[in-house]
């Protein structure tokens, strides 16, 4: 507290345990600041924290902006000029390259499903349940995510009433084969999308089908060969799997 200050408090007729009181938080708040920031403070500059970044995607269509803004050179323009964006192969590759972070040999950060960061940071899907901070910046998409049968239930014409698949499903049971609902992570919005899928129509997604993951890029070379009944993933997959004549959407 400066001469002046001190000067100011007598005079305005304050007494001695208010001044002593005032300079004891200005100590406590000097102390505070050091402890926080032992280099000191100092204003922002004009350009990012940083300019590097490693940051994941999977071959989704909601993943455009991110690779996008890489082809265009919006990160450039913004002082980004160290911006490396790399294709993942499944959410779970995205998962542990995330939990190594790019120091490691992973990445920093990714287009991912929506829970996953929460998931994440709670170590409930990560080894050893070691949970891992993540900040969410920005919803780059909340659409195209598609449920798909394959061309075996074409005849259903199954559209938000999963009730005749059941059916069919049960038909499959008796003859001995297995019915199977693949989704791309456990507790993705994926996974959720199909079991209420499921079980709107009656059809239980813990004990009526086995429920298993599959990265997007594979699903529908998996349903070509068999792999599964139905499964939930965003675009293009969906498409793909319609044109090719594989099942519908």
């Amino acid at each position: 507290m400066s001469k002046k200050d001190l000067s100011t408090l007598l005079t305005t007729g304050l007494g001695r345990r208010d001044v002593l009181r005032a300079g004891a938080y200005t100590a406590a708040t000097l102390a505070a600041a050091r402890v926080l920031s032992p280099s000191g403070v100092f204003a922002q500059g004009s350009g990012p924290e940083t300019t590097k970044a490693k940051l994941g995607y999977i071959a989704l269509t909601d993943a455009g902006p991110l690779f996008v803004a890489k082809e265009k050179g919006f990160f450039d323009k913004y002082g980004m000029t160290e911006v490396e964006v790399a294709k993942q192969s499944s959410w779970g590759t995205t998962r542990d390259n995330i939990v190594l972070g790019s120091g490691g040999g992973g990445i920093d950060g990714a287009h991912i499903l929506t829970p996953m960061p929460y998931l994440i940071t709670s170590g409930a899907v990560t080894q050893n349940k070691a949970g891992t901070p993540m900040t969410i910046l920005a919803r780059l998409n909340v659409a195209g995510q598609c449920i798909s049968v394959g061309q075996e239930y074409a005849d259903l014409k199954l559209g938000t009433d999963a009730a005749p698949f059941k059916t069919a499903l049960e038909k499959k049971k008796a003859s001995g084969k297995d019915v199977k609902a693949a989704m791309t992570f456990p507790g993705g919005t994926h996974d959720l999308w199909i079991r209420y899928w499921l079980a709107a129509g009656g059809i239980d997604p813990n004990k009526d089908i086995q429920t298993i993951v599959v990265p997007p890029p594979q699903m529908v070379a998996n349903m070509k060969v068999g792999t599964m009944d139905t499964f939930c993933v965003c675009e293009p997959w969906n498409e793909q799997l319609k044109n090719q004549k594989i099942g519908r959407r």
